[in-house]
């Protein structure tokens, strides 16, 4: 954001009170709205749409840090609790480990379905079943038990949040991409240019009745 207001300064330098916009090439408008929308809007004279298109970017990258930092939060909240409430081995990075933890309650629960999962895999092989076993078991330090059902449900909750508020820094995100996309499109059809009843024009049909609507760009 700090940077968002820093180029609107310096285009805003650029063009003095009274004095007619700068003239910058169209093409590196574009690559400008590219990296930082409204710049472009600002460098071809359309300053009220870019600073209204940057403030827009800045308020997006608000909420994309916000969601991330929170996601980012609750999850290690739900580690620390997990590790006093279930004895879960904090250690581990693997992601399926900690989904083990919302859905059984310890980690022999968990290994009697690895054990079922091999079967149904390796139905005439004992050797590749305990194989199986051993590499997707949880055992020793990584095993678990949680003190009750509610603690495992206040740990899946925790996790809920997280998940909920990192999905809406992937929103945030997609929304910073089609505020580029936007911004991109503004500059390279409609901002610098003149009124849009210049570029518009309606004409008869040539083949058939009707009336069609040229854009002239």
């Amino acid at each position: 954001m700090m940077w968002n207001v820093f180029l609107a300064l310096i285009l805003g330098a650029q063009s003095p009170m009274g004095a007619p916009p700068p003239s910058f090439p169209r093409g590196g408008a574009i690559l400008a709205s590219m990296a930082l929308p409204g710049t472009g809007q600002m460098m071809l004279g359309s300053a009220k749409r870019g600073e209204g298109l940057l403030w827009l970017d800045g308020g997006l990258w608000a909420l994309w840090t916000g969601f991330s930092w929170y996601g980012a939060a609750r999850e290690h909240d739900a580690h620390l609790y997990a590790g006093r409430e279930a004895g879960a081995d904090l250690a581990q990075k693997e992601p399926r480990y900690y989904k083990a933890l919302e859905r059984y309650d310890n980690a022999d629960q968990y290994n009697e379905g690895v054990r079922s999962d091999a079967r149904d895999m390796y139905p005439d092989d004992p050797v590749r079943q305990h194989e199986y076993y051993e590499s997707h078991g949880y055992f020793g330090a990584q095993a678990w038990n949680w003190s009750s059902d509610s603690a495992r449900f206040d740990y899946w909750e925790t996790r809920k949040s997280g998940r909920t508020a990192a999905l809406r820094a992937q929103f945030a995100a997609g929304a910073l991409l089609l505020n580029r996309l936007a911004s991109v499109v503004d500059c390279a059809f409609f901002a610098g240019r003149g009124g849009s009843s210049t570029r518009v024009e309606f004409r008869p049909a040539d083949t058939e009745p009707g009336i069609k609507v040229c854009y002239r760009f």
